[in-house]
């Protein structure tokens, strides 16, 4: 299996060119309910401060500014960052926008709740890089906050790609054919897929990976980064977790000082 290179994240292009599969417009209709969700699960008192890792163009930002939390949002993708920022003025919500690193962004005791939507977790093939990002949450957090993660776990990998390969294809609104080829290694630790786009006579390739934890294995980062308290749920509405069929969708609280 071909890794894709290892900094595949910091293609804008390959982010604009799948922007309408990675974010369907049924997906985008659904962050509205999905927002005003967050504060429920992880229990929220008005006006508390977000952090928003990975946010790309304010998908949650924006909402939950909407619904007057003090917000944050980082990426490292500029052209996303700038459209978030541009939307956030024309709807008058203030909301800051950063283009940094998940690695390199510490802001010590700054907020009260942090989120990781949508598989914004596990790009980086030396899995330390993800330890880094859930240290630097945890001293971001002031004592007693929040942080939700919403991820594919290796659970379900397992139970949907039981030969650890797929391959799909699908057809944009604008005529574009998409194909799709996902593999997973042998030990089910990453996964990688090749995007093929086809329109006309023009032809793109994008290759991306995600490293692939089991639920446990979340739980186990977390807490011995210092994380207490987890709790699954199998959707952002708090419902049962069921890891062979849900998404994770994991709380977990840094302690009281």
């Amino acid at each position: 299996m071909d890794l894709p290179t290892s900094d595949w994240f910091f293609d804008s292009e390959l982010w604009e060119a799948n922007r309408s599969f990675i974010w369907s417009k049924k997906r985008i209709e659904m962050t509205d309910i999905a927002a005003a969700n967050i504060p429920k699960l992880l229990e929220m008192k008005p006006g508390e401060s977000i952090l928003d890792l990975a946010c790309g163009f304010g998908r949650y930002s924006l909402p939950l500014a909407k619904l007057g939390y003090s917000v944050t949002g980082i990426d490292l993708n500029p052209s996303f960052i700038e459209e978030a920022g541009k939307k956030a003025s024309e709807m008058d919500l203030n909301v800051q926008f950063k283009c940094v690193d998940m690695r390199e962004y510490i802001e010590p005791e700054r907020f009260e709740n942090i989120i990781i939507m949508y598989n914004s977790f596990g790009y980086f093939q030396d899995p330390g890089d993800d330890r880094k990002v859930i240290e630097n949450c945890f001293q971001s957090l002031k004592p007693g906050g929040k942080l939700i993660l919403n991820v594919v776990t290796r659970d379900l990998a397992v139970a949907c790609r039981p030969n650890r390969k797929s391959r799909n294809w699908f057809e944009d609104s604008d005529g574009t054919i998409r194909l799709e080829e996902t593999t997973v290694n042998d030990d089910w630790t990453w996964s990688t897929t090749k995007w093929i786009l086809i329109k006309g006579s023009e032809r793109r390739e994008y290759t991306y990976g995600m490293r692939l934890y089991s639920t446990s294995e979340y739980i186990d980062m977390f807490t011995s980064s210092g994380f207490i308290n987890p709790k699954t749920f199998g959707g952002i509405s708090g419902r049962p977790y069921d890891k062979e069929k849900d998404h994770l969708v994991l709380v977990v609280h840094k302690p009281n000082e």
